[in-house]
């Protein structure tokens, strides 16, 4: 039986051919999500547009929910983009709570951020403030049936000086998810 075992165990080990390893490409860098285009003109503290987004890299990922996300769950896009000739990357995050699927959604459902990566610069939408008799940053973002493309119209403060429509992003958003 012993003989058995180790004629099999020889057979085993050459097919194996462990002194002859073939070694394959190493794989790609990952590149930017596929076309994720963007048409968003920013006005007001920085100006610019948003067409692209900016590659992977490190803990720098850009994410989107597209169809995944339920209704009730918070559906959400999140990338990295230029917005100027400078070439200075900017996080720009939208995310929806309560989700209910294709339609239009308001201040009161959407929180919109646009960021520096090092957080020195930031605006975001603010909800009202009562006590400073503040209304709510207005913010309009529609979401086609796809769930990964729509509209935004959206006024933001600044982190820094609290600046109410300090910044004003409009146009046409896409994403993969």
């Amino acid at each position: 039986m012993l003989r058995v075992v180790g004629i099999v165990a020889l057979f085993v080990l050459a097919a194996c051919d462990q002194t002859n390893a073939k070694v394959g490409p190493s794989p790609s860098p990952v590149i930017a999500q596929g076309s994720w285009t963007q048409n968003l003109t920013l006005t007001g503290e920085l100006p610019g547009r948003i067409t692209t987004i900016v590659a992977d890299q490190g803990t720098q990922q850009t994410f989107c929910s597209g169809a995944k996300a339920r209704n009730g769950e918070t559906w959400a896009s999140t990338f990295y983009t230029t917005v100027d000739s400078s070439g200075n990357e900017w996080l720009l995050s939208i995310n929806v709570a309560n989700f209910r699927g294709p339609g239009t959604y308001s201040n009161r459902d959407v929180q919109i951020s646009l960021q520096a990566p090092d957080n020195s610069r930031a605006w975001l939408n603010q909800g009202a403030d009562p006590n400073a008799k503040l209304a709510a940053d207005k913010v309009t973002l529609t979401m086609d049936r796809t769930m990964q493309s729509g509209t935004i119209d959206a006024l933001l403060t600044s982190a820094v000086t609290g600046k109410r429509g300090a910044e004003h992003i409009t146009g046409a958003w896409n994403c993969r998810g």
